[in-house]
């Protein structure tokens, strides 16, 4: 009986950093990358960045689709965050309408209502 404790323990324990890790990258990538105005998302998105800043925004999107949400159902975090990679990857490719794709894939309130785990 304490062995299947410890281990349902231990197996909760694991659950719960797992999810504090993905959380913890999710809310580094937004911090870094998509807050503020002086941003790297709202300079590429309002055509005032750079390739590298392209670039960099592009390298730091890639890993959402991975993470799991802090809340919400997973295929619509998928859904979401891939629309966000792929704009930002016609962005550096330099397609017609890029930075409009963009600017709607990167619509904080559509993601957050659903996704954004309340602050505790």
């Amino acid at each position: 009986m304490k062995r299947l404790i410890v281990t349902s323990i231990t197996a909760l324990a694991l659950a719960a950093s797992v999810v504090y890790a993905a959380e913890s990258k999710i809310n580094s990538i937004m911090k870094d990358n998509m807050k503020g105005d002086t941003s790297t998302y709202k300079m590429v998105a309002t055509g005032k960045g750079s390739d590298a800043d392209a670039q960099k925004l592009l390298d730091a999107v890639k890993e959402l689709p991975a993470c799991k949400p802090p809340k919400g159902d997973a295929a619509s975090w998928k859904t979401k965050t891939e629309a966000l990679v792929k704009a930002a990857q016609d962005v550096v490719a330099k397609k017609p309408g890029a930075q409009a794709e963009l600017q709607k894939a990167g619509n904080c309130k559509a993601c957050h209502s659903e996704h954004k785990a309340p602050k505790q």
